[in-house]
């Protein structure tokens, strides 16, 4: 699990079928439903900005069905959102968080947390991969500075990937479902 690149196996599996909008400052609404797979280079706010799409989309359309896999780089990143995510799990039927462990997040019974170790590559990939019956889509991102330390998170760059290819979005949830076979005690 510690070389692994959610972000570069995406990138990969969706091999020539995505759109390159290079550097943007946002991404519209517009941008999210009329390109099935595009990658972009953007700071923070774009990424967050297409992880609330993400996540209300599953709020309001998922009932007791589907798969959620969401890195936080550190599990602190999901403190402001943890309440949403909470809310994502009573809906779904299984919501795996990754991070590296600096903050516990509340328990739920469909959420699972995996303490990602100090130094993993996931530890500085940002991603939302949903998988349900209403709703298949996925955004996986790479921090182009290389840490999240960064003191000012608005100010990161992130190089990044969303698609709505219901192919590639099940090919993100098989490999990250078997780096959760790589987490279970042997």
């Amino acid at each position: 699990m510690k070389e692994f690149s959610i972000y570069d196996f995406a990138l990969k599996a969706a091999g020539g079928k995505v759109k390159d909008l290079g550097t943007v400052t946002h991404v519209s609404r517009r941008d999210f439903d009329g390109h099935t797979s595009f990658r972009f280079r953007a700071q923070v706010p774009a990424l967050e900005y297409i992880s609330l799409l993400i996540e209300n989309g599953l709020v309001l359309r998922t009932h007791r069905g589907g798969r959620v896999y969401a890195g936080f780089e550190k599990l602190s990143r999901m403190e402001p959102v943890v309440d949403r995510y909470m809310r994502i799990a009573d809906v779904s039927e299984r919501v795996y968080v990754f991070g590296e462990p600096d903050w516990s997040p509340p328990r739920h019974p469909n959420m699972r947390v995996i303490r990602l170790a100090e130094g993993a590559r996931l530890a500085r990939e940002w991603f939302v991969v949903a998988v349900s019956p209403t709703l298949s889509v996925a955004l996986v991102g790479v921090d182009e500075g290389g840490s999240s330390d960064t003191p000012v998170l608005e100010e990161r760059t992130f190089r990044a990937l969303k698609t709505s290819d219901p192919a590639l979005v099940e090919r993100l949830a098989a490999a990250a479902d078997a780096l959760l076979d790589e987490t279970l005690p042997a």
